[in-house]
């Protein structure tokens, strides 16, 4: 059974390694990490999913202040557990978090490539409203996504 928690500093070392794997062109370090929990929650929020107390994805986001757009910083899923709904629990956590602190949209960055996490974000309301190229790397482009809130 899948369950989700708030991450603690002790999921620092997993979480470090888990990025290593998941994105392995730009990962996140131990300090980086450190950076993110200490906005939790003020003004981050992050998310991890578990199975038999393993790990298996994460999500974070970032919101500056209440009335600005907020800025999705990961949503990722080992392999081996995707397609179970994960990554919409996530942006339902995300979006419900930031809704709850007054964002006034959501965005994301997702690499053109990702044609799954593409059509997830699509079904969920978000729309490509720009390209920044080589953001993944050299050829690898991120489209930019948003999601406005009425």
């Amino acid at each position: 059974m899948i369950t989700y928690r708030q991450p603690i500093a002790l999921d620092i070392p997993v979480l470090v390694t888990l990025d290593k794997e998941l994105f392995p062109y730009s990962p996140w370090n131990t300090a980086q990490f450190k950076e993110e929990f200490a906005g939790i929650p003020r003004t981050r929020f992050m998310s991890v999913a578990e199975i038999d107390n393993k790990i298996i994805g994460y999500c974070g986001v970032f919101l500056p202040a209440p009335g600005v757009e907020a800025d999705i910083l990961t949503v990722a899923v080992l392999p081996e557990f995707r397609r179970q709904g994960i990554a919409r629990e996530f942006m339902s956590q995300i979006e419900e978090w930031s809704q709850e602190r007054g964002a006034s949209a959501m965005m994301l960055e997702v690499e053109h490539t990702n044609e799954s996490a593409i059509e997830l974000y699509k079904s969920l309301g978000y729309m490509k409203i720009s390209v920044r190229m080589d953001y993944y790397g050299p050829g690898s482009d991120a489209f930019v996504m948003r999601k406005d809130f009425a």
